[in-house]
């Protein structure tokens, strides 16, 4: 080999190794960890409110990013919708209604839930004046919903639960966010919400018009099953579990971060997010991390550990009273294997 071809083979593996080099350096700041990190569409069930805040607190924190997850966290406009892209793939995962998504899956929508985050919290509101005593009285009375919603299917088993003739009840197609609105100007009798979240919308919109709202918590009175929970594509539970336990983990590390210190969580979220009103946001995480997302069996067995038997009462309600496809089973419906004990 002559001497001007050796230097044309040094030039080339010196220009080779440049941009090898230019192509998988990793910029000043980031560990190697962070270089490998794998983007992660979270899709929540709402609009973005106080309740959302552990995702944000993992975010900020890095609980994600330790785990090798790069997250968007992304709003939702109800948890039907939300399911519905996780099972088409265009969520990796997400945070929904539980029974939604066990209906999804009865329709052929391959998810599953992998952490709980509390019973039922919806709450039926009226305003105080409106004649309902009992609940038979929702009959004829008229109800602002949404197809897109959670409560779109729990409202029908929950009249079917407790005998309340739920083709009586006379519906009002009404997007979510205008919901409380509607109820407040007295354009419906009544509306179904979530506490932690558009329960406290509705309860501040009517202070201040001088109106006084009554509730009845679904949970105590026929609905005691699991809510909302961390939801996921099946395949990916076995295709890619090391995502799945990032984004469990990673989460549930958020909500114990914003359980110990709900001030810094509230400023986290309103940094990421400032138009929210911050007084009603303080009261919805609250509620959330008080009365929703951490029932007993979490502090006992892990955060978001679903028990088998509320599992198996979740699956029959919804498999007795929702209009599903088929009957689902438990066990294809959620699994344990990523909570941390």
């Amino acid at each position: 080999m002559t001497v001007a071809k050796k230097r044309v083979l040094v030039c080339l593996k010196t220009v080779l190794l440049a941009l090898i080099f230019a192509f998988t350096a990793v910029p000043p700041g980031f560990s190697l960890a962070q270089a490998a990190e794998k983007s992660t569409m979270i899709r929540l069930d709402f609009i973005i409110g106080g309740k959302h805040a552990p995702w944000f607190v993992a975010w900020e924190k890095g609980f994600y990013s330790k785990r090798g997850l790069s997250v968007t966290i992304q709003a939702g406009s109800g948890s039907a919708d939300t399911v519905r892209a996780i099972g088409a793939g265009l969520a990796d995962v997400g945070f929904a209604d539980m029974t939604t998504a066990i209906v999804a899956r009865s329709r052929g929508a391959p998810v599953q839930a992998v952490a709980q985050l509390g019973y039922v919290p919806t709450t039926i509101l009226w305003r105080e004046e409106t004649p309902i005593k009992t609940l038979k009285d929702l009959e004829g009375k008229s109800l602002a919903i949404s197809p897109g919603q959670a409560q779109w299917y729990l409202m029908p088993a929950y009249a079917k639960i407790n005998n309340i003739d739920y083709k009586a009840i006379r519906i009002q197609e009404t997007s979510p966010a205008l919901q409380p609105a509607a109820l407040v100007a007295k354009k419906v009798d009544f509306i179904v919400m979530f506490r932690a979240s558009n329960d406290e919308v509705t309860e501040t919109a009517a202070t201040k018009q001088g109106i006084k709202l009554k509730r009845i918590y679904m949970k105590d009175t026929g609905l005691n099953i699991y809510g909302s929970g961390l939801i996921v594509k099946e395949e990916d539970v076995k295709r890619r579990p090391e995502m799945i336990r990032a984004y469990v983990e990673g989460t549930m590390e958020g909500l114990r971060y914003a359980r110990e210190h709900p001030d810094e969580a509230l400023q986290i979220l309103l940094k990421q997010k400032p138009e929210l009103n911050k007084e009603l946001t303080r009261i919805q995480l609250k509620n959330a991390l008080e009365e929703v997302f951490i029932p007993p069996e979490s502090l006992e067995l892990g955060f978001g550990y679903m028990k088998p038997d509320i599992m198996e009462k979740t699956v029959g309600i919804t498999n007795d009273y929702f209009d599903g496809a088929r009957k689902v089973t438990a066990a294809e419906s959620y699994t344990n294997q990523f909570i941390k004990k």
